[in-house]
């Protein structure tokens, strides 16, 4: 009778620890993309095509600047070249596109235009 309460709290245990298990979630995913908004150094974007070649988001990339990473730029690879991207994946408003948006530029234009502080000055002196 001991024996079979112990194996049953035994199964009982390995069942629930399967049930509660979560798989490791990857940081690497792919885009097969039409196009994308390519960011130019004044801070304005122009639609760009794509070629058939994979984008790869890393989220875990070595190179990625936690600053613009905090931000919501995730470090991407295309061609073997470097990219940050905004991805927007709410939906379009008045439109039935449900695919994602990406606003991409090279790591020096988006540190250009994201990390310069903002001066703006208004009026005039005496």
């Amino acid at each position: 009778m001991r024996a079979a309460a112990v194996g049953c709290f035994a199964c009982f245990a390995a069942m629930s620890s399967l049930a509660f298990a979560t798989p490791e979630a990857d940081p690497t995913l792919t885009y097969h993309l039409h196009g994308y908004y390519k960011l130019v150094d004044d801070g304005a974007t122009t639609w760009q095509l794509s070629d058939n070649s994979p984008w790869l988001v890393d989220w875990k990339a070595t190179w990625g600047d936690p600053r613009l990473v905090k931000w919501g730029y995730a470090p991407v690879t295309h061609d073997s070249q470097r990219y940050y991207c905004l991805i927007d994946g709410r939906p379009r408003t008045g439109t039935h596109i449900a695919r994602e948006t990406f606003i991409c530029g090279d790591p020096a234009i988006v540190a250009l235009v994201e990390l310069r502080p903002a001066l703006r000055l208004y009026g005039g002196g005496p």
